[in-house]
């Protein structure tokens, strides 16, 4: 037979349980709830990054604006002329077009559109010549005026490009200073797939340039 004092004790013993039960549940629902919001978490990375790796979506479009129908992808997603040609041209001025204030901008780009493989040799040529600090310390800055473009030669991995222009060296530093001369540029363009990285399709592998003529006197 149970006692009063057995009565209350089994009384207290509910009251405790219905609480402390309420608040396991509630700790097991906050566990199931961290769980599924950290794989929701997991995915919207994984799926951030697969998106990132997709090459941009190209829209060639016609001369009056309208979009252009593209049958073939592999084959229609390839760089055109106009786009390779000004690849080239833009790569050039970033690479020797040189502006004593923008220099570590330009070089940084210029080396974006390099492979890996010139990268190196370009940034061992660099060190060794000293140019970027005389440009610096000199305050030169320079214009390219481009005479001729031409795509010599193109296999199945790699263009050809030759490019003619003028050059014009100046001075911050030295209003007088001006040196001019005709040049000669030859880029070997290698083709890889678009993307995020690479949106024009293509890289500098090589790249090589003569001076043909001086046009002005240095001062």
């Amino acid at each position: 037979m149970k006692t009063l004092f057995h009565q209350k004790l089994e009384k207290y013993k509910r009251r405790y349980f219905e609480v402390f039960g309420d608040l396991e549940a509630q700790v097991e629902f906050l566990k199931l709830s961290n769980l599924v919001l950290l794989f929701i978490l997991l995915m919207s990375f994984f799926g951030s990054f697969l998106l990132a790796k997709r090459p941009p979506v190209v829209i060639r479009v016609t001369e009056v604006g309208a979009a252009e129908p593209i049958r073939d992808f592999h084959l229609n997603n390839a760089p055109t002329e106009p786009e390779i040609l000004y690849f080239s041209k833009s790569f050039v001025r970033k690479y020797t077009e040189y502006n004593a204030y923008t220099l570590s901008r330009d070089v940084t780009d210029a080396f974006n559109q390099m492979t890996l493989r010139l990268q190196k040799i370009t940034n061992r040529d660099l060190v060794d010549s000293g140019l970027l600090v005389r440009i610096r310390e000199t305050g030169l800055h320079a214009q390219i005026e481009f005479k001729e473009e031409k795509i010599e030669r193109e296999t199945q991995e790699f263009i050809l490009v030759s490019l003619l222009g003028v050059r014009t060296i100046q001075s911050y530093k030295n209003p007088n200073y001006r040196e001019s001369a005709l040049f000669k540029a030859e880029l070997v363009l290698k083709k890889l797939s678009r993307s995020i990285d690479v949106p024009a399709g293509l890289l500098v592998d090589d790249y090589r340039e003569m001076i043909l003529n001086k046009l002005g006197d240095q001062k």
